[in-house]
């Protein structure tokens, strides 16, 4: 399938650029300040989003260094805890001290996580250059369905329709084995945009580290950890006429990687493979006075896993569709309504046969702009999943502009969301310990925030402090069973609360040079009550989760000239419910020094990193081991070509 769709994309590219029109102009820009036009639809979640916490990710970082993953995109640029279990391994994300399983990962408006397990591993998404990454905090589940408990990450790949031509080549080496190469193109005129995105990225992951687990905390080589990983992605927008579109994207993944055994344990010489394809198509157009998209997708998700003594196949199909429909009631009363069905066909050796699910649901979502000064948001939906009862969740959100100068603005933001969380088919139908009684998940989140935003000639940056506080019902977590395996059960109640603060500015004093700067801190406390030593019911901070984590990033630009740097500090968080063990808090702090040349109608960027610059002994995950310091060195060649309107 994957072939016959890289055929097709040539053969339609080809058949496109006989029939393009001659290029008027022709001009190089420097990618890290070129700027592509978007079409304001395609970010349809923020016009319902009044009072919630956004975060839309730099974006340089993608540009710099295709074929990054997300787990490594989130680390350097958010406050949100990867758990990862070592380089290039199992990398997980979660919200506000909730669970990997509560965070949503939305593809262009459809959720990706895997329905076996419920979650998305991060060292397996690696995005395309043009995507836009945007973080959601607190619950969400009116606008994103089952599992926005703690979040939602949202990618989404918008058309641009401007005359452009750009092709992109990028080779990196690095220390223990690494290479990466990158490619990517575009083109694009009134009637047809093309977008696609090549990276294959390997590493043999032998880097020598501090045994913690061995008497004497000797140094050792690490082994069988080596990992390979081949992307590839395309996206197709043709304008069926000034008022329809149609889209079709496809996003193929394949990794293989050998299993980094944990300090003190036996190498078992365990590997997997992972193989996920994703492809889509959208129909939107003009219908009833307002604007209706019709999408429909289809995933495949293939996990292979071995080691001396176990295989474990497992393939999940997934069928989704969503039909939408967005009108004006009022000149300041917008309204969406609609539909979303899902279709899982699992195949689990650890179900004992395949299983089928049926997930459906409706929403509405109203947005009202009385005053300039006010907006307010009220979302609703319903799911219906065979065998369950998932509970309605509403949001109500709202954004009160305090105080608008010449230079500086003040908004209060306030919301409240419900959410829920659908057991996973592993919860289910896992053999033996799977549960098929169940409730789902229910949550709330409450949130309050001010946004400051100040802009003059030479400086502008925003600032977002947020408090909230969230509590999730009938929280899953598996737990040894009597029979000597493990079970999941449903716990009464988890709450958390906290305050995070994301603040961004961008200094030009002239036209040569320039100072971006960003900084986004999260206090967490996530907690359950869980019996001490003689019974008696205390609070306990749910494991793995750091009270305190901050990252922040600068990039000083000086003519063909760029410096970044990047440092993250985490706290030290429990490895145990009882919160008796623990692992350190550790600060990682990362470099690059770049240059670009340009060279008649081409440029050629150089770029120097070092990872870990600090050498810093550090876990994110008990006993599993991360690189010490290393080094990348990068070269990128860009052509580019666009039509002057």
């Amino acid at each position: 399938m994957v072939h016959r769709l890289v055929c097709f994309v040539i053969a339609f590219v080809a058949a496109e650029l006989a029939g393009a029109p001659g290029i008027c102009a022709q001009s190089l820009l420097s990618d890290s300040v070129q700027l592509t036009e978007v079409t304001i639809a395609a970010r349809r979640y923020e016009h319902f989003s009044a009072g919630t916490r956004t975060l839309q990710v730099d974006s340089l970082l993608l540009q710099r260094q295709p074929g990054l993953t997300l787990a490594d995109v989130l680390q350097q640029r958010t406050p949100l805890y990867l758990r990862s279990y070592g380089n290039g391994m199992t990398a997980t994300v979660a919200f506000r001290g909730t669970a990997s399983s509560h965070t949503a990962v939305l593809w262009n408006g459809f959720n990706i996580a895997l329905p076996t397990l419920g979650m998305s591993d991060f060292a397996l998404l690696p995005p395309q250059f043009s995507t836009q990454v945007s973080l959601q905090h607190g619950p969400s589940g009116a606008l994103h369905g089952s599992g926005a408990v703690g979040g939602a990450v949202i990618l989404e790949n918008p058309a641009s329709f401007t005359y452009r031509q750009q092709v992109r080549v990028q080779q990196e080496v690095g220390s223990f084995g690494h290479h990466r190469t990158a490619a990517s193109g575009s083109y694009s005129n009134r009637r047809i945009s093309l977008s696609s995105s090549f990276s294959r990225t390997s590493s043999e992951n032998d880097f020598r580290f501090q045994n913690t687990a061995a008497f004497g905390k000797p140094w050792e080589r690490q082994q069988n950890a080596a990992f390979r990983q081949t992307s590839f992605a395309q996206d197709i927008h043709y304008k069926l006429s000034p008022d329809q579109q149609v889209s079709v994207r496809a996003w193929y993944v394949n990794t293989h990687r050998q299993i980094q055994p944990a300090m003190g344990s036996a190498n078992s010489n365990a590997r997997q493979e992972d193989e996920n394809l994703r492809l889509m198509a959208e129909w939107a157009g003009r219908v009833a006075g307002g604007r209706t998209s019709v999408r429909a997708a289809y995933f495949t998700d293939r996990l292979d896993y071995q080691d001396n003594s176990i295989l474990s196949l497992s393939k999940v199909n997934t069928l989704q569709s969503q039909v939408e429909h967005e009108r004006n009631l009022l000149p300041h009363l917008l309204l969406q309504v609609g539909t979303e069905g899902q279709l899982f066909r699992a195949d689990v050796g650890g179900y004992g046969g395949e299983v089928e699910e049926y997930r459906f649901s409706g929403y509405a979502w109203l947005r009202y702009d009385p005053t300039t000064k006010l907006q307010l948001s009220l979302n609703l939906r319903q799911a219906l999943v065979n065998g369950y009862n998932p509970p309605i969740t509403p949001t109500l959100g709202a954004n009160y502009l305090l105080l608008e100068e010449s230079k500086s603005s003040l908004t209060a933001k306030a919301n409240i969301s419900r959410s829920y969380r659908v057991p996973t088919l592993n919860d289910r139908f896992w053999s033996p310990g799977g549960n098929p009684n169940l409730q789902p998940e229910n949550g709330w989140g409450y949130e309050a925030s001010l946004l400051h935003q100040y802009k003059n000639k030479k400086v502008t940056g925003t600032t977002e402090a947020t408090v909230y506080a969230l509590q999730v019902h009938d929280w899953i977590q598996w737990q040894p069973a009597s029979g000597g395996y493990s079970e999941p059960v449903n716990l009464s109640k988890v709450k958390g609360h906290g305050a995070e603060i994301d603040s961004k500015w961008q200094w030009q004093p002239a036209t040569q040079w320039t100072l971006l700067g960003g900084l986004a801190y999260a206090y967490t406390i996530s907690e359950q009550k869980l019996p001490n030593a003689w019974g008696e019911l205390q609070e306990r901070q749910l494991f793995y989760v750091p009270k305190h984590k901050l990252a922040s990033w600068v990039d000083f630009r000086f003519r063909d000239w760029f410096l970044t740097a990047d440092a993250t500090f985490t706290d030290l968080r429990f490895t145990d419910n009882d919160n008796n063990n623990w692992l350190p808090a550790y600060t990682l702090v990362n470099t690059g020094l770049g240059k670009t040349f340009d060279l008649r109608r081409v440029q050629v960027q150089v770029m120097a990193q070092v990872q870990n610059a600090t050498n810093t002994v550090y876990q994110t995950m008990a006993y599993r081991a991360m690189p010490p310091r290393n080094f990348r060195l990068s070269l990128a060649v860009l052509w580019n070509r666009f039509k002057s309107q």
